[in-house]
């Protein structure tokens, strides 16, 4: 057995559990508008189980849902249609050995407003909206609304055991109401619920004793958040005090987590930029503190890590939140050792900002994530052709699916190597996760049937003589918006030298390079050139509130704070560039109702201007009366999630046919 701490069972009170892996909860919006489970939900999670999970915890359960409902389709758990739907969830779960544990949560101040049927999200305390003053964010919660959701905890989770659930896990993290009454940083009330630290307490103790009587002797965990990372609310310290109390209440496991949303949102679910594994030691402490099993969360992407900590002590299970969601069999492919074969999760967070726009949930690198229902593309008979242009992840991953489909597939690609827009996407500081990303897709071409094509510059004539009655077209070119003299030695494109096409920089001595354009690309090719010691002046014609605006939300926040703290770095922000000289460029500065001309000497340029699609072959095929189907920057500039659900569901549609 490959990893064999990671593997070995573990006992929580009297449940055994297979491994030490776990699904932790995660929103999937898979559910129906009244809260019950779905077909599609059974099978999204009965995917994990079968893939080797030692214990799932499904998502949250809203207990009260009139007061404390977070997002559209949550579950929750009040009838006995309810209780019905979720018997078919731990059926499935249990039934290809995995642990099936129910997650309880209250919403508080988080929940959704436009959801509940209460004027006013429930709190500890009056919070006034950041946006009007005059209106309430969060209402304070009466003793008897108090004690009416200490019992909501209870009688959900009598019906999860009615269910079948085997374990009951607490939300006590990220924000949400647990939290609320326990952090200094929610709770200012001035009787038996809040104050002093004891008083604070109160709430999570009472929901622990209650769930317990509910549950028996089934395991009792609670999800916490070990530090707050934020100026008044709970550290490590603090929880290290804590912690031990909430066990002595009734707890059999701690579910380590970091972080409150809004404040902190960046550690609870963190960009790629985050070290691997940074939480375990925080995980740790608590195991130390409280002498009772811990799991650890977040960032822990590849097995090496994971066997680490159990082996060390660090922590007793991990769970793998979207690791799982881009590889549902993660766990049967570490323990066979196949560590190459597992769909590696880059962070990218595709999956949050789908989440945040209220879709069901989907992983930008698996695109069979919360479709599992939908059948496999259907093996084709005949035998057909097919060419796909363009060897980024797109093309790769069209490729791919059209060989398992039975097609003979050439992939044509006009460069070197394969990688596409993934090369660019990688080179910029803290995005070597892409890169893993790359050898994956690379590595499952050499395993398949696709006769790979490079350095040839696909057109008309070679894609009629292949004979292929499928193209499809993945390729993307790179535009400018050209300031004059636009071919002056020093003027480079952005998107090239990401890609390693162009190397003519000036030495680091010969003075500022200036970057044009304030978009996702341009201050990631600022911060390549600052990490390789240039001094950079960042042009943008938008305003400093719009730099990056189209990269996705935690990361952006972590590009732009990178950033504006390095000090080799000048913004010129409603600014552009009117020509290039030799050694200087003309611009012009917007300012209020004025606008100001100046020169900047410089020792290059780098036009950041972004790409549009070339549909130059694609009319030169038509033409020729071959199909042709454009996906990802061939069809419209998007990020590698966009490309690869693009590849997906033209595999789909053309197997359909």
């Amino acid at each position: 057995m490959h990893y064999p701490s990671l593997f070995q069972p573990i006992t929580l009170r009297n449940l055994t559990i297979p491994n030490r892996l776990v699904m932790p909860p995660m929103s999937t919006q898979l559910g129906s508008p009244d809260g019950q489970v779905t077909a599609k939900q059974v099978a999204f999670y009965e995917a994990r189980a079968k893939g080797g999970t030692g214990m799932i915890i499904v998502e949250f359960c809203c207990v009260h849902p009139d007061s404390g409902q977070s997002e559209p389709n949550q579950l929750s758990l009040l009838t006995p249609a309810h209780v019905e739907s979720h018997r078919l969830l731990v059926n499935a779960i249990r039934a290809e050995g995995s642990v099936a544990c129910l997650q309880l949560q209250h919403g508080g101040g988080s929940a959704k407003r436009s959801l509940l049927k209460v004027p006013t999200p429930w709190g500890p305390c009056d919070i006034t909206s950041y946006k009007n003053p005059e209106k309430l964010a969060t209402r304070a919660m009466s003793a008897e609304e108090i004690e009416m959701i200490i019992e909501s905890f209870g009688r959900a989770a009598e019906l999860g055991v009615e269910a079948g659930y085997q374990a009951v896990e607490l939300h006590g993290a990220h924000g949400y109401l647990i939290t609320q009454f326990l952090s200094p940083r929610f709770n200012q009330r001035d009787d038996e619920w809040g104050g002093s630290e004891s008083n604070r307490l109160r709430f999570v103790l009472r929901v622990i004793e209650r769930t317990r009587q509910a549950i028996g002797e089934r395991p009792l965990i609670l999800r916490i958040s070990a530090d707050e990372f934020t100026p008044t609310g709970l550290t490590i310290e603090d929880m290290e005090r804590i912690a031990p109390i909430l066990v002595a209440a009734g707890l059999d496991a701690i579910h380590v987590s970091i972080g409150i949303g809004p404040d902190s949102f960046d550690k609870v679910l963190e960009p790629m930029s985050t070290p691997e594994g940074w939480r375990i030691p925080y995980a740790r402490r608590i195991r130390e503190a409280t002498g009772v099993p811990v799991i650890a969360v977040g960032q822990i992407r590849i097995p090496e890590t994971a066997e680490q900590a159990v082996a060390n002590n660090d922590a007793d299970m991990i769970a793998l939140g979207r690791t799982l969601l881009a590889d549902p069999d993660w766990a049967n492919k570490a323990k066979a050792g196949y560590t190459d074969e597992i769909i590696p999760c880059t962070s990218c967070n595709f999956c949050v900002t789908n989440g945040f726009m209220e879709h069901s949930i989907a992983c930008a690198d698996n695109p069979r994530t919360g479709r599992e229902l939908e059948p496999l593309p259907t093996p084709q008979t005949d035998n057909r052709r097919a060419v796909v242009v363009g060897g980024g992840p797109g093309g790769i991953k069209a490729a791919l699916l059209l060989d398992q489909a039975d097609f003979k597939v050439e992939l044509i690609e006009s460069r070197r190597s394969l990688g596409g827009g993934l090369i660019a996407s990688a080179a910029p500081p803290k995005k070597q996760l892409i890169t893993r990303f790359q050898s994956y897709l690379e590595n499952q071409l050499k395993n398949s049937n696709v006769q790979v094509t490079l350095n040839q510059a696909a057109n008309a004539e070679v894609i009629s003589q292949s004979g292929a009655k499928i193209v499809i077209l993945a390729n993307g070119t790179p535009t400018t918006t050209a300031p004059k003299n636009l071919d002056t030695h020093h003027c480079l494109d952005a998107y090239s030298l990401l890609m390693g096409d162009t190397t003519d920089l000036p030495t680091t001595n010969q003075g500022v390079i200036a970057v044009y354009g304030g978009g996702e690309t341009g201050c990631e090719t600022a911060e390549y050139l600052l990490e390789r010691g240039y001094d950079v002046i960042l042009i943008s014609r938008s305003p400093k509130q719009k730099l990056a605006r189209a990269a996705e939300m935690i990361y952006r926040g972590d590009l732009l704070t990178r950033l504006r703290s390095h000090s080799r770095l000048t913004l010129l922000d409603n600014t552009a560039i009117e020509e290039i000289s030799e050694d200087k460029i003309f611009v012009c500065t917007r300012e209020s109702n004025e606008v100001k001309r100046r020169s900047i000497a410089t020792s290059a340029v780098v036009l950041a201007q972004g790409r549009q699609p070339d549909n130059t072959l694609q009319t030169e095929l038509e033409s020729k009366g071959i199909n042709c189907i454009t996906i990802g920057d061939a069809r419209k500039n998007g990020r590698i999630g966009d490309a690869i659900h693009d590849a997906y569901q033209a595999v789909v549609n053309i197997c359909d046919q």
